[in-house]
Formats: C-alpha cells, sequence, structure tokens
C-alpha cells in the first residue's frame, strides 16, 4: 500500500490553519470582552438628557449640536431635496421648574432663532412640560440671479412628554407655528406679509442614548404640516396649502 505523503501534509497543513483559527477567535473575543464598554457607577439618562422636559435645580446650563435633513417638498423645489440644516441648542434652569432655551439653525441662506420660556414636571421617570417661544427668521439670497432678503416674525407654543430609562429617554414633543408677519425685499421693492396666519404644526419623535462615558447621543424624526419653511423659504408657495415636510435629526449632548 502506498502511502500519499502529499495527501498528509495537506490534512496536517488544514488541521494547523484551523486550530490556529479557533485560537485567534477566542482570543479575539477575550479581548473584546476586556475592552468593552461599561455604563460609569452612577450613570443615569435624566442628568446628561437635553430634551426631556424635567424639572431640574435651577443654574444649570446644558447645550445640543444637531443636524436636520430636511425633505423638502417637489411641489416647492420641482424635485424630492434633502438639505442638512446645523443647529446649536442652549438651556439654562430657573426655579420652579421653568428653564429658558433658546437655539440657532442654520444654512447660511437661511436662518432662524427661537427663544423662550418652559416650563417642566417630573414624576418618578415621567416628565411633562409646556413651553413659548419668539423666533425670528433670516434668509438672503444673492446668487442665481437672486437679490432677495426674508425677515419674519413667528410665535411657537408647544407641548411635550416624556420616560426616562437608565441609559435611554424617550420624548415626544409637539409645536404650533404661527406666522405674525414676513417681510420679502427684492432690491429696493419691499413684499410685506402682516396678516397673521397659522402655519402649520409638527410632532418630535426622540430617542436619547448613552454613547460613550457620560456622552449623550440623539436620534429623532420630526413630521412637519405646514405652508412654508424657513430652510426653502426662496420658494414660498404663494397658495393656502399645507404639506408634509419630514425631517431627520441626529443630535449630540454637551
Amino acid at each position: 500500500m502506498k502511502i500519499n505523503y502529499r495527501r498528509i501534509c495537506a490534512q496536517s497543513l488544514l488541521v494547523i490553519i484551523l486550530s490556529s483559527t479557533v485560537k485567534l477567535n477566542f482570543a479575539g473575543e477575550a479581548v473584546f470582552v476586556t475592552q468593552k464598554d461599561t455604563v460609569p457607577q452612577g450613570f443615569d439618562i435624566k442628568n446628561a438628557s437635553f430634551l426631556l422636559p424635567q424639572s431640574l435645580p435651577k443654574g444649570k446650563y446644558s447645550s445640543a449640536l444637531y443636524l436636520f435633513n430636511v425633505v423638502v417638498p417637489s411641489d416647492w423645489a420641482h424635485d424630492i431635496v434633502k438639505a442638512p440644516m446645523f443647529c446649536y441648542a442652549a438651556k439654562y434652569t430657573l426655579p420652579e421648574g421653568f428653564n429658558l432655551q433658546a437655539s440657532l439653525a442654520t444654512l447660511f441662506i437661511s436662518t432662524r432663532i427661537n427663544l423662550g420660556p418652559f416650563w417642566n414636571y417630573s414624576i418618578n421617570n415621567y416628565h411633562f412640560g409646556v413651553g413659548y417661544q419668539v423666533v425670528f427668521n433670516y434668509g438672503i439670497l444673492n446668487q442665481f440671479g437672486f437679490h432677495t432678503t426674508l425677515t419674519g416674525w413667528e410665535q411657537q407654543p408647544s407641548v411635550s412628554m416624556g420616560y426616562s430609562f437608565k441609559t435611554m429617554a424617550v420624548t415626544i414633543r409637539g409645536d404650533l407655528y404661527y406666522t405674525n408677519s414676513l417681510y420679502l425685499s427684492e432690491g429696493h421693492n419691499v413684499i410685506p406679509y402682516t396678516t397673521g396666519f397659522i402655519n402649520g404644526y409638527s410632532v418630535t419623535t426622540s430617542l436619547e442614548q448613552r454613547l460613550w462615558k457620560n456622552r449623550v447621543m440623539s436620534y429623532g424624526f420630526k413630521w412637519n404640516y405646514l405652508r412654508y419653511h424657513i430652510l426653502a423659504w426662496p420658494a414660498f408657495p404663494v397658495n393656502r396649502y399645507y404639506y408634509v415636510v419630514p425631517e431627520f435629526q441626529m443630535g449630540l449632548n454637551f
């Protein structure tokens, strides 16, 4: 009987390779377990959340940086366009569950500034809040043959509720947008829209979760039902129709 040395060598080499692979896999799992991130002792999402409408001790300043991805209706842009807006939001807590909130959202040609008070109340892990903000809209476009500027004022009341887990929190917020006035300037000509009207409303659902250490990240979806959106103000519709404007949000708390 002839001995097939080539076959024996090939089988031995295969066994060695498989054995080495198994050892490497176990070693990799050990390293993974060793380096796995652990929740810091005493971490509670309520201490790091920005969106929860919770009552907090006075004198606390917090902020968050957001990226808003707005889906502009095709009726405004003759196509479905997704455009980002960058937003910086800040909050300063006051006594008796009140706080003052402000935000600046911009895409350079479109800017929206919010400022106003909120009152919040918490029962265990349930949180509720009501707020009112004054809004200033500003847009400027000097490209593509335009020399146009938009300024306007709005009022934005809101209600919100949330629930906090240990490392996650869910918040639902509803906003109403009432436009007081808009001024559209083209060169030396100004077209005023001084008759107040309800621009629409929105519902936002957000999830905050711990990212690493005490840093928290948020993901949200905002369903807008509006006559116009500041992002697409150059396509300001002259009709009285309302449009669905979806918006995806991602933020990082500081």
